[in-house]
């Protein structure tokens, strides 16, 4: 088993932004009062210009760092985790971090692609680096995922599947510093890639399809929408509410009780009732985050924690179980000093300079 545990590992703030737009359900047809229901999900907030994660986590990473005093020269280490980045290749959005906070060359930077597996396997490779180089104390990990679909209006966003989705990037900033025990367990299942990932795979590009056959049979029809995330959510909910429930109260049993709250990816209202069951958890032990911000994907858990800044500021003691792409997932136990927390950031900041400029009538 993959466990790691950090006694100089210091969470010193947690912050989160969003895109200022919200959209709202109309809650006058009767399919989305069913769908807020069962999803618990009111309303998110999406891009309605070009808004990436990076726009995101580069608002919320210099209130991070304004929040505990610190200078962007005083950073070591920077990891985003995104499948999303601005540029899709060489240049990493923890490049572009580097450019326009003006980090010093030392300063290591990387991008990672775990999907919502992303914070434990963060936090388990920046602690990692930080205690096996001297060189390393302070560092910032992001996580965070932009829109696949460019939406119209209203009524485009709710006839697709990604109005389940609002956009967010999380940020953590960690010290190599004494502190309260820190955790991580992590986990793959290489198979599992067959229930999510995204279309049209590097091997299919020059197919050019609209539709596909998918690896396990299916049939996969990708028309005009720029919506190329396949997902079995059948599979993936059975995955979470059975075998990861499983293996958590193996390994951490009757611990769970010792936690102050529990923070979960925020799929849906409906596979987090079902995972507080399997786990007999007190409902109001699980932090959510889906009524007004949806499911942010990898961010989730970073945004949960700052819509629920009020109840964690006095210090909290959590446990977190994050699961994603390939299949990946794992398990953090760790502590929240006081104030470390931040609101949650509405923004419209958003970099134009690197943008490609499309010279179409259309655009």
């Amino acid at each position: 088993m993959s466990t790691f545990s950090f006694s100089q590992l210091a969470i010193k703030c947690v912050a989160a932004a969003v895109p200022a737009h919200v959209h709202t359900f109309d809650q006058s047809s009767r399919r989305a009062a069913r769908f807020s229901k069962q999803m618990g999900i009111d309303e998110v907030h999406i891009s309605v210009t070009e808004q990436t994660a990076l726009d995101l986590g580069y608002v919320a990473l210099k209130q991070a760092l304004a929040h505990v005093g610190w200078q962007a020269q005083d950073l070591d280490l920077v990891i985003f985790d995104t499948q999303t980045p601005d540029f899709r290749g060489a240049v990493g959005d923890s490049l572009l971090l580097h450019k326009y906070l003006q980090l010093k060359e030392s300063c290591a930077v990387f991008d990672m692609t775990m999907g919502c597996a992303a914070l434990p396997y963060l936090i388990t490779v920046a602690g990692s680096l930080m205690n096996s180089s001297p060189d390393l104390h302070r560092a910032a990990i992001l996580t965070g995922d932009s829109k696949w679909i460019n939406f119209k209006d209203a009524a485009e966003i709710e006839a697709t599947a990604a109005h389940l989705s609002g956009e967010g990037t999380g940020v953590m900033l960690l010290e190599r510093a004494p502190a309260a025990p820190l955790t991580t367990q992590i986990f793959a299942q290489g198979q599992g890639y067959l229930h999510l990932f995204n279309l049209p795979s590097l091997k299919n590009t020059w197919h050019r399809s609209e539709e596909y056959i998918l690896p396990d049979g299916a049939r996969w029809h990708v028309g005009s929408s720029d919506n190329k995330n396949y997902m079995n959510g059948m599979a993936i909910h059975e995955f979470v509410t059975g075998p990861v429930c499983d293996q958590i109260k193996e390994l951490w049993g009757d611990k769970l009780d010792l936690f102050d709250y529990v923070v979960f990816n925020q799929s849906n209202q409906q596979m987090l009732d079902c995972v507080c069951a399997n786990l007999k958890l007190p409902p109001e032990k699980m932090l959510t985050s889906l009524k007004h911000y949806g499911n942010t994907s990898c961010a989730s858990p970073l945004v949960t924690i700052c819509d629920h800044k009020d109840e964690l500021n006095a210090g909290a003691h959590l446990f977190s179980a994050c699961s994603g792409i390939g299949l990946t997932w794992g398990f953090m136990d760790y502590h929240l000093p006081a104030n470390a927390v931040l609101p949650i950031i509405p923004t419209d900041h958003r970099f134009t300079e690197h943008m490609l400029q499309p010279v179409s009538s259309e655009a």
